[in-house]
């Protein structure tokens, strides 16, 4: 016995909009298949998800036709087995699948719940009848699949009567209770799959996009390929089971890189990037292209409008050379957020009173203050309300301004002595420019 049971290629999904990830989907099929073909084996399984939606375009169909096609030109007596995936599932009105085209091309044999002329059989009557092995298959069907498993279990014990016992293969597209940071709807308990132990040497899983096992007869090979950077540093491969052995094979895919910075003790901007410069610096080298995350998580102790993001995406670039990057600031300051608790039994003037001075201490540097200028901002709105004149306002800030500035740390160059340097725009300097 020697095949390859792999799911979740996603083949036509241009992840970020970009047509480089749209073709190392496909390279990452045609990996496979390349494998298959070097290894002699004598099927292959998909568990699913071939395609990454069901209205595929012309390009994708041709990468699907193209990798298949040279395996029936290169090792044609290997072929491929596939169960639909909730990706690939036809549209109502279309009533035909791209998979079901594959099929209907010679190209793959899709396994679907079919009636059997045998009494009691309804769902099982379509599956595969080799020498020593017989493959099942059942589609993406959803919440229904936990509750037909009895029904599956026992239609596969009375076909197995009916011909004879061989190593059996299921192949299901579903997630597996216990494998994810957080439950997901549809997922299914180990106990609940127990009638299938009974009749199935294989359960071939796809659906969930990271490789786990179970109990020696549960197997789910995860995506070849990255789908979703939440699945940075999650095992995943396709496996290729030889005489009764599994093996995980993971090939080689875009490097990615996902970096955490924790901000919660940075005050300024110029600070987090410095902080920034020296957390990338740590990284280690990657080759040419990769898709690089920066996380920037805790609480924020300036406003997030000060950040320059551009600036922070061009330190990306430079270290790293990225097909794709991406800044994400995680949490900013939720504990200023203001809940009808906090405020209820509060007049007016007191929630004014606590919106300006949590605004203020979004910005750490300015907290010694807050209230010196919280006083100051709601003279300014009295001043405007009153239609004083608005350079007599700006007069007003201006005071508060540079009272304020005074008291703050400048910079200091290597003798101590406070250095000049230019004004950077804060919370204050917007003020005091008004």
């Amino acid at each position: 016995m020697n095949f390859i049971h792999a799911s979740d290629f996603h083949l036509g999904y241009a992840q970020y909009g970009l047509p480089e990830r749209f073709r190392d989907y496909a390279r990452a099929f045609h990996s496979v298949i390349r494998h298959a073909i070097d290894h002699r084996v004598e099927f292959i399984l998909i568990s699913g998800d071939l395609f990454h939606k069901r209205n595929i375009n012309a390009p994708t169909y041709e990468q699907a036709y193209r990798v298949l096609s040279e395996l029936k030109k290169k090792s044609p007596a290997t072929a491929v087995y596939a169960i639909e995936g909730n990706h690939d599932l036809a549209f109502h009105q279309d009533g035909k699948s791209w998979l079901e085209i594959l099929n209907s091309q010679g190209l793959l044999k899709v396994i679907k719940l079919k009636e059997a002329e045998a009494d009691g059989v309804k769902l099982m009557g379509d599956f595969i009848e080799l020498d020593n092995v017989r493959i099942f298959g059942v589609k993406y069907i959803g919440s229904s699949t936990v509750s037909v498993i009895p029904q599956i279990a026992e239609e596969i014990k009375k076909i197995t009567a009916a011909r004879g016992e061989k190593y059996t293969i299921l192949m299901m597209h579903f997630g597996m209770a216990g494998q994810m940071r957080q439950e997901a709807p549809g997922e299914i308990h180990y106990n609940s799959l127990l009638p299938l132990k009974e009749v199935v040497n294989y359960l071939a899983l796809g659906h969930y996009h990271m490789n786990y096992e179970a109990d020696g007869w549960i197997f789910n090979p995860g995506s070849v390929e990255m789908i979703a950077m939440n699945e940075y540093g999650l095992l995943k491969g396709f496996y290729h089971v030889k005489d009764g052995g599994t093996k995980l094979i993971t090939p080689v895919t875009r490097p990615v890189r996902r970096i955490k910075l924790d901000i919660s003790s940075i005050a300024t901007p110029d600070e987090l990037y410095s902080n920034i410069s020296s957390r990338l610096g740590r990284e280690p080298s990657t080759p040419s292209d990769p898709l690089v995350e920066l996380l920037l998580y805790g609480n924020m102790n300036f406003p997030k409008s000060d950040v320059n993001l551009e600036r922070i995406k061009e330190m990306l670039s430079e270290q790293f050379k990225p097909l794709w990057s991406e800044i994400k600031i995680l949490k900013s300051n939720s504990q200023y957020t203001l809940n009808e608790g906090d405020v209820r039994g509060l007049t007016r003037e007191q929630i004014e009173y606590r919106v300006f001075s949590d605004r203020v201490k979004l910005d750490g540097r300015y907290r010694d203050n807050a209230e010196e200028i919280v006083k100051t901002m709601i003279e300014a709105k009295r001043m405007a309300a009153a239609g004083v004149e608005e350079s007599a306002i700006q007069k007003e800030l201006r005071w508060c301004f540079e009272k304020i500035k005074s008291s703050l740390p400048d910079n200091e160059d290597n003798t101590g002595k406070k250095a000049p340097g230019p004004a950077q725009k804060t919370l204050l300097s917007r003020i005091g420019d008004a």
